[in-house]
């Protein structure tokens, strides 16, 4: 009688043996499960999060930047496509030429973990037309158009810089334009003034959107072109997107002040990111001996002005202006 009992007995042990086994095996899997799901998600936030904090620690660099080196461009939209622990960026932007907005152009940049949580801009190209009268003067350089609307990219010339004569003014082109024309124009200066004097010098009908600050520390190194023509070396202008400054905000609600350009800078050196090294050399070329600038050493070479054609002719034969460069042209309606 005991061997039968002992065989039912080891039946009902394997029995209850492999219920827990599949108990355990069910509940390992089960646990296995939600802590890959964790894992994943907390992976998705963790990534979605960091991702993020680059692209906005890149973007507030790029913003700074933008705000000092922009003639008369204000952000449209920013758009994100962000990856894992990278993505891109796009920043559009446009002008305000009279009240009439033209869209300008779009930035494409890149970021990622390797680049040093930087932004990395893809590059940009103008459009590079002859211009017959520039070339039968023998310029060695070409007028620049935007390469997404067409429209006119300024120039801007350093006072006290050899450019071998070839200096453009757009000026006697105001008079072959229809009076009613909204222009743009960069006005390069024959010496550095204050902002105080360029508002009072300058046409009380002219807008004045944006000042061209002097920040060059070493005016020398402008002038690296030679050829046998001109035995000294002599430069090319500067285009817009060589040139620092300060102007309008989008909303318009204050009047733009040095103080803006210094703001600019000061935030630029506490990121500390990709153009902390511009930042610090424009400072330390303002402040000279000083521990900071201040307003009075913010001095400008040029500004943009905005107006109809017919307005913007009462530049010409004012002693301060030593070039005048068309920009954006638009209708008024």
């Amino acid at each position: 009688m005991t061997a039968p009992w002992e065989q039912q007995d080891d039946q009902n042990l394997s029995k209850v043996i492999k219920k827990a086994k599949r108990k355990t095996m069910i509940r390992n899997t089960i646990i296995s499960l939600v802590v890959t799901v964790i894992v994943l998600f907390g992976g998705m936030l963790g990534n979605a999060h960091l991702t993020s904090w680059l692209a906005m620690r890149g973007l507030d660099e790029e913003k700074i930047m933008m705000e000092i080196s922009s003639p008369n461009l204000h952000e449209l939209r920013t758009e994100l496509d962000l990856g894992f622990l990278a993505g891109k960026v796009e920043i559009s932007s446009y002008k305000v030429i009279e009240g009439v907005p033209v869209v300008w152009d779009t930035r494409k940049l890149d970021f990622s973990m390797s680049s040093r949580f930087s932004l990395l801009n893809r590059g940009y190209s103008s459009i590079n037309v002859p211009d017959p009268v520039m070339t039968s003067q023998n310029y060695e350089y070409y007028r620049g158009y935007n390469s997404q609307n067409g429209q006119r990219e300024m120039l801007f010339y350093v006072p006290g810089v050899n450019y071998n004569g070839k200096v453009l003014n757009d000026l006697p082109a105001l008079e072959q334009m229809d009076p009613g024309k909204l222009v743009e124009m960069a006005v390069s200066f024959d010496k550095s003034y204050t902002q105080a004097e360029v508002e009072a010098m300058l046409p009380a009908e002219l807008t004045q959107t944006w000042y061209w600050v002097d920040t060059y520390d070493n005016k020398k190194k402008l002038e690296f072109i030679t050829n046998e023509s001109s035995p000294t070396k002599y430069a090319l202008p500067e285009s817009a997107r060589q040139v620092y400054g300060y102007g309008v905000k989008w909303e318009g609600l204050f009047n733009p002040k040095p103080e803006d350009f210094l703001q600019s800078l000061a935030y630029g050196l506490q990121k500390k990111g990709k153009y902390y090294g511009e930042f610090e050399r424009i400072t330390n070329y303002l402040k000279k001996d000083k521990a900071a600038p201040e307003a009075s050493d913010v001095l400008l070479y040029g500004v943009v002005v905005t107006g109809t054609a017919k307005e913007l002719l009462s530049l010409k034969g004012k002693p301060y202006v030593n070039t005048a460069v068309l920009g954006a042209i638009v209708d008024k309606y």
